[in-house]
């Protein structure tokens, strides 16, 4: 395959997928500061947020406590605008965020790596959505028990409780804290294409370029 080949079929493989978008994702984007795109703001798409939190993977929990910031990667559930964390009572981000503090949340989906013939336009393609929001606790065992099985049904499709595993017992859904962060606002950014380098666009010029597509499970 040439090179020219290679960029074409790379670049139509990150065509932007049919986005699932709700009244939600279109009312709280771009609320305030903290939440606009200033950097690339034409890859701004508000209408994709819901599509990346459901996709997702890992999520990044980001706090700050007496002006320190943390920053915990960790699994998630979404579902209806909230955005579910778990843990252990003790821990510093359960403990911080039950309390009431800001936090910020963001899920990215890396789909590929775009080499240029320029070292600084070297770049990658990809999706990720921020929210904002406060935290609080699901404290119904019922709904509790409800939202950890979709978690898990989530990342392992088709598993069951009582079918596949043996479903919680009410002390281990004690146990647990389950956190719900209801979006107040949100953002998402995306990166589609090939190489955009003041020299990519020569189809007879020097060095190489192209995209490496990155088809993993959330794609």
């Amino acid at each position: 395959m040439t090179e020219r080949n290679e960029i074409q079929s790379a670049a139509a493989s990150q065509d932007r997928p049919h986005p699932a978008s709700t009244a939600s994702a279109m009312k709280t984007s771009g609320k305030t500061a903290r939440s606009r795109i200033r950097r690339h703001p034409e890859r701004s798409v508000p209408e994709m947020a819901e599509e990346i939190l459901l996709r997702g993977r890992v999520a990044h929990v980001a706090f700050s406590i007496d002006g320190q910031p943390y920053i915990i990667p960790t699994t998630y559930h979404y579902e209806d605008a909230t955005v579910y964390i778990h843990g252990a009572p003790a821990s510093r981000m359960v403990k911080t965020l039950r309390a009431g503090t800001p936090v910020c949340v963001e899920v990215t989906l890396l789909d590929g790596l775009v080499a240029s013939r320029d070292a600084k336009s070297h770049s990658a393609n990809y999706r990720s959505a921020i929210v904002f929001g406060v935290a609080k606790p699901v404290t119904d065992l019922a709904a509790k028990r409800a939202l950890l099985e979709r978690m898990t049904l989530r990342y392992f499709p088709g598993r069951t409780a009582g079918q596949d595993y043996l479903p919680a017992r009410d002390g281990d859904l004690r146990a647990v804290e389950l956190l719900a962060i209801a979006i107040d606002e949100q953002s998402a950014k995306a990166r589609f294409g090939g190489p955009m380098g003041a020299h990519d666009a020569d189809e007879d010029g020097p060095f190489t370029r192209y995209v490496l597509p990155l088809p993993g499970v959330d794609g």
